[in-house]
């Protein structure tokens, strides 16, 4: 009997400096795509964690600093594990290691990593009980399941795919909860009517969740509004319980373009203030980037809780965030790690023993040189928009497209026009409806620009020409 599901799996297995997902740092990812049956596709990388191996992971995983040190840092990696894992069943030997760790390191960088998950520890308790031991190791043994390399990413996510081909064998004969769970028929929530919960589009756009008193309980995005909804309502965890019982009615709009329903829905969560969207509508960027001297004369970087009065460099969603975008300038810059994040002056930074900080941390780089690179770091995360531009994206139809203006680096304003008619850059900015600028806008429109293509009409006084 063919043990094929539905479903395709991606087995990740993660190597970290540590075991705290909030303060560690990921050495390696490897990411096996599964069918059920087969192997489709495997990916694995050495990842540079910015932070140095403790000398014990060492010893366990046979990583060293030598070995990451011109590895790609996580955000050069991101967008493949994102697509790779997108659609699939987040799966790993104690998932919650793994998957935590992916989350931390996707927040860093501002974006949100969700996955339906399961775990092969509590799986293979299941399928196979009364084991001495459930451990990776001694699973492998047990089955003798072939291995080149334990505690390296790829062999040990190799590893746990065998261990899922035996999990679906006996799956077979009687099914794992978790897996029962997710292959469960999709019905609407208990107090959405059916003929509306058919009409959910299969398009870009932004989706509202209304509760009986028709108040809004979640605004959210997706490029597939109709697959997003069957994903929420089909996860195992406390909010899909909640938005089960309480949906009692659903409205979307269709833009067409990801950025503009990115936009859309973060004014709408700072609009509305929906209960259930507690992340985002409590995102009013606390955590700011100082550039300030220091009594040694060398300019220092500072992350720090924001206060109305002060002057920073930029703000953040957190402290953890804003210093993830510093620790990407370190290296860009030749910053010292002792003036960006560790503060801990007199001896020399470890940024120094790899020959990226020039020595301003030993003193053997005069003040007036580093102090010009910390201003140019301090232009680079100061500016995260430039100019004045139009930028046009895909509409709702073949017939519209999505506009957003930005004057002077300042959102404006966003719309959607339509195509039939010749249009100017005063007459597209006239059609706009205004919305107030935030530091998240921006912040959206700027990770959107670098990601992907995305034609941009400059103002014709600046320039004359249109870049596609």
């Amino acid at each position: 009997m063919s043990r094929t599901t539905p479903f395709r799996y991606a087995v990740v297995d993660l190597e970290t400096t540590g075991g705290r997902p909030d303060r560690d740092k990921i050495t390696e990812i490897a990411i096996v795509i599964h069918n059920g049956e087969d192997i489709i596709e495997t990916f694995s990388s050495l990842i540079n964690p910015g932070v140095s191996i403790p000398p014990m992971i060492t010893r366990i995983t046979g990583i060293t600093q030598e070995m990451v040190d011109d590895a790609p840092p996580f955000y050069e990696v991101a967008r493949q594990v994102a697509l790779m894992t997108e659609q699939t069943v987040f799966v790993a030997h104690n998932v919650r290691f793994d998957y935590q760790f992916l989350r931390e390191a996707f927040s860093d960088l501002g974006f949100t990593f969700s996955r339906p998950h399961l775990c092969t520890v509590k799986m293979t308790r299941k399928a196979f009980p009364g084991l001495p031991s459930y451990s990776l190791g001694n699973l492998i043994r047990h089955f003798g399941i072939s291995v080149n390399s334990r505690h390296r990413a790829l062999d040990d996510a190799l590893a746990t795919s065998r261990l899922l081909e035996l999990i679906l064998e006996k799956e077979n004969r009687i099914q794992p909860q978790g897996i029962t769970a997710m292959t469960r028929e999709q019905k609407p929530p208990a107090h959405l009517p059916q003929d509306l919960y058919d009409q959910v589009p299969e398009a870009c756009g932004i989706y509202y969740f209304y509760n009986q008193a028709h108040e809004v309980i979640y605004v959210g995005k997706s490029k597939h509004i109709r697959r997003r909804l069957k994903e929420h309502l089909g996860s195992i965890n406390q909010k899909a319980a909640r938005l089960d019982r309480e949906i009692a009615c659903i409205d979307w709009v269709i833009t067409g373009s990801e950025l503009y329903a990115s936009l859309l829905e973060s004014y709408e969560i700072r609009r509305l203030m929906p209960a259930i969207n507690k992340a985002q509508r409590n995102r009013n960027f606390p955590a700011a980037i100082y550039l300030e001297p220091t009594t040694g004369g060398y300019n220092r970087f500072r992350v720090s809780t924001r206060k109305d009065a002060d002057d920073p460099v930029n703000v953040y969603a957190s402290s953890r965030a804003a210093r993830a975008v510093l620790e990407s300038r370190v290296d860009q810059f030749s910053l010292c790690w002792h003036l960006t994040l560790e503060h801990t002056p007199g001896k020399p930074c470890f940024k120094h023993h790899l020959g990226i900080c020039l020595g301003a941390c030993v003193h053997q780089e005069p003040p007036e040189d580093y102090n010009a690179r910390t201003i140019l770091a301090a232009a680079s995360l100061g500016h995260e928009l430039e100019g004045h531009f139009i930028l046009v994206d895909s509409g709702p139809s073949n017939e519209q497209f999505a506009c957003i203006h930005v004057e002077n680096g300042i959102f404006q304003a966003m719309g959607i026009v339509d195509n039939d008619i010749p249009q100017t850059y005063s007459g597209i900015v006239e059609q706009l409806t205004p919305y107030p600028d935030h530091p998240e806008i921006r912040r959206l429109i700027r990770q959107y620009m670098v990601k992907k293509h995305i034609k941009r009409i400059l103002r014709p006084e600046d320039h004359t020409e249109v870049i596609n």
